[in-house]
């Protein structure tokens, strides 16, 4: 029995901390979970656990040919099937949790990809394979075409939108939102789950033009992990397994060649001239360690490798700034502005 007097929350098993961030444009890893979770443990707040993703071992090679006819839109793209799904509610934790964020439940395919989108802000679609009609291709739009959304109105389509189609035509708007046409429903039995890669401006330009704000957009035109397509794949793949059965195939991975991470060479005197802050070079080096960075010798000047989710980072000043907040802004001792004991003269001309 729950005494009396205890916490409505309390009682209700709603009791969990709440973290409310405001995410800039520029930080799409912390469209996250993991990527919120690696910053606070960055910044002393418990310890981040990596939760690696580990590869599903397919029986079959994949049925579904995926073909990309405009790599400027779609440039990779990842899918698997699993047939013999059982689709029913996901289970009562993963709908608390999607609850607790604002996501109402559907179904278990569509809540896993929902689930993953949030914990590793790694948007992913799935189809119903057996409403798939030939070769699954990532092409522009032609005129004309249209598409009836899984919300249920009509888009009409442009020459410079990525979409996803097959035989039958468009059945998915690249990055923004899947097709009503091949949706998974209660009766699915084989899953095809997509985890590709859009470009941010062409799927930013596709959600202004189409008026949709998706999960999916709002990750993609910030520009999504290009590293993590085939692990959330594997991990939706995975879950579906563990949740309601189901035999998967073998990854079908189109497009990817691999990422080579952005080195910077980083003098760590560059936070004392930027920001005043005197940091050694050993704490610089594990504050960008524990971001994620990798971090080569020197004493001085160091190589730093920028990961794969932080395309944000170009320069020897983003690194500053990494250092600078995990080491603290608080610590910037205020100083007045230079007086010149003079007023100062007239800066305005007349023409």
């Amino acid at each position: 029995s729950i005494p009396l007097g205890t916490p409505a929350a309390e009682a209700l098993g709603l009791a969990d901390p709440v973290i409310d961030f405001e995410v800039t444009p520029n930080r799409p890893d912390w469209l996250g979970v993991q990527g919120i979770a690696r910053d606070l443990a960055a910044a002393g707040a418990g310890r981040f656990i990596p939760n690696d993703v580990k590869k599903v071992s397919g029986s079959f090679d994949c049925p579904v040919e995926i073909r990309l006819e405009a790599p400027d839109a779609c440039p990779m793209f990842a899918g698997a099937l699993v047939k013999g799904v059982k689709n029913g509610p996901s289970p009562d934790w993963m709908q608390q949790r999607l609850k607790a964020v604002g996501i109402q439940p559907r179904s278990l395919l569509v809540d896993v990809t929902n689930y993953i989108s949030l914990d590793r802000a790694r948007p992913l679609h799935a189809y119903d394979a057996a409403k798939l009609q030939g070769i699954v291709t990532a092409r522009l739009g032609k005129k004309g075409e249209k598409l009836v959304a899984i919300d249920g109105k009509t888009y009409d389509i442009t020459e410079e939108m990525c979409v996803i189609a097959d035989d039958s035509g468009a059945i998915g708007l690249g990055g923004v939102m899947g097709g009503e046409s091949t949706a998974v429903s209660a009766g699915t039995t084989d899953v095809f789950i997509e985890s590709a890669w859009f470009d941010p401006l062409r799927t930013a330009r596709t959600g202004r033009a189409t008026g949709i704000h998706s999960d999916a957009r709002y990750r993609f035109e910030r520009g999504v992990d290009p590293e993590f397509m085939a692990d959330g794949m594997e991990l939706a793949t995975q879950m579906v397994l563990d949740i309601c059965g189901g035999t998967p195939s073998e990854p079908e991975i189109v497009g990817y060649e691999g990422y080579t991470p952005r080195v910077i060479d980083f003098p760590y005197a560059e936070t004392r001239r930027l920001t005043g802050l005197t940091v050694d070079a050993p704490e610089s080096a594990e504050i960008l360690r524990r971001l994620g960075f990798g971090v080569g010798d020197g004493s001085e000047t160091a190589p730093v490798s920028v990961p794969s989710w932080r395309p944000d980072v170009e320069g020897k000043a983003d690194l500053v700034e990494e250092v600078m907040r995990i080491h603290g802004v608080d610590e910037i001792a205020p100083a007045p502005l230079e007086s010149h004991g003079a007023v100062n003269e007239k800066i305005l001309t007349t023409l």
